[in-house]
């Protein structure tokens, strides 16, 4: 009963922002920052963008609110050092930063749980101490308050209760390190890179491991397209074509898009059904058309290496090297 509950207000909420096919991109505006910004994530309920923005020592970490309908920084809210992926629970209107910060030993790696009201910080949830790759990303379920996040140090998906804003258990990944979560709601699947060639499907209720995907052979991001199940893969190469891979909901290979060098941070738009992939190396955004799943285009000028998507103002927020670049849609 609370599976079909959820997927009923994971579809009502979705459909509160419905919006028309899209055209041409541009880049609308540039938002400076002292420093290149890490991971980027939108509210498109209340029209906030938020991004992690270290100083120029790479010390000190902010998180920054970002008004969506001036594109401008409102306030700045405090972070630990090291923080870097952020993902927003649209319902509780609570924001959760994930990052470790490598300059001491051990390693601290942490969730910051951030009260979107008050833009303060609620707790900050310790995730581990281990040696290694750290926390690689994040991903919110706003109908069921569960935040999963990547733990390539411990080789786990830790789970969060983020109404309790405290750890809830883990899932396990087999020994397998991941470099990115993404989460469908709806169908309350994870899609979990690991950073070779393959990307792991499970199912968050049980915790199991569905299935094991073959792609590419250094994932490291991925994003759901909520409406109709695909799952978009970008496959981080130096050598070897540049792909973004197209995976069906339970995990087959549908197809995959080229796009350019050493694509990165990926985010879709489940009703215009166009996808953004950031390629750093060659400075360009692509747009894939989710109906035919070809490259629709490529925005060139933007060097980042994170993207969010806000459906309801089909606004394109990009994080890197330039601070956060705004594309528009059509």
């Amino acid at each position: 009963m609370l599976n079909q509950v959820c997927r009923l207000m994971a579809l009502a909420a979705l459909a509160a922002t419905t919006s028309v096919v899209a055209g041409a991109q541009t880049i609308s505006t540039v938002i400076p920052f002292p420093a290149a910004t890490a991971g980027i994530s939108v509210d498109p309920v209340r029209n906030e963008v938020y991004v992690v923005s270290p100083d120029t020592t790479d010390t000190i970490f902010n998180l920054a609110v970002i008004d969506g309908t001036s594109n401008t920084v409102t306030t700045n809210i405090p972070l630990p050092s090291g923080a870097s992926f952020p993902a927003v629970d649209y319902l509780a209107n609570r924001i959760y930063v994930a990052g470790c910060n490598f300059l001491v030993t051990p390693a601290a790696c942490s969730v910051t749980v951030i009260d979107g009201n008050k833009d303060s910080v609620v707790a900050t949830i310790p995730i581990t101490t281990t040696a290694g790759g750290g926390l690689t990303g994040i991903a919110v379920n706003p109908l069921c308050g569960l935040v999963y996040v990547a733990n390539a140090s411990d080789n786990v998906i830790d789970v969060i209760n983020g109404r309790q804003a405290k750890l809830a258990g883990s899932i396990s990944l087999n020994g397998n390190s991941p470099s990115a979560i993404a989460l469908n709601p709806v169908l309350n699947l994870l899609y979990v890179p690991y950073g070779t060639n393959q990307t792991a499907v499970i199912n968050a209720w049980t915790k199991q491991i569905l299935t094991t995907t073959t792609f590419g052979n250094a994932t490291v991001g991925a994003a759901v397209n909520v409406l109709n199940g695909n799952v978009f893969v970008t496959d981080e190469e130096f050598n070897g074509s540049s792909l973004t891979g197209v995976l069906g909901a339970n995990g087959h290979v549908v197809t995959s898009v080229s796009v350019g060098a050493f694509p990165a941070g990926v985010d879709v738009d489940p009703f215009t059904n166009l996808t953004f992939v950031a390629s750093p190396l060659s400075a360009q955004v692509a747009v894939i058309n989710g109906s035919n799943n070809t490259l629709q285009a490529t925005v060139p000028n933007v060097h980042a290496q994170y993207v969010a998507v806000n459906p309801a103002t089909e606004l394109v927020y990009t994080s890197g090297q330039d601070g956060v670049t705004v594309l528009t849609e059509k």
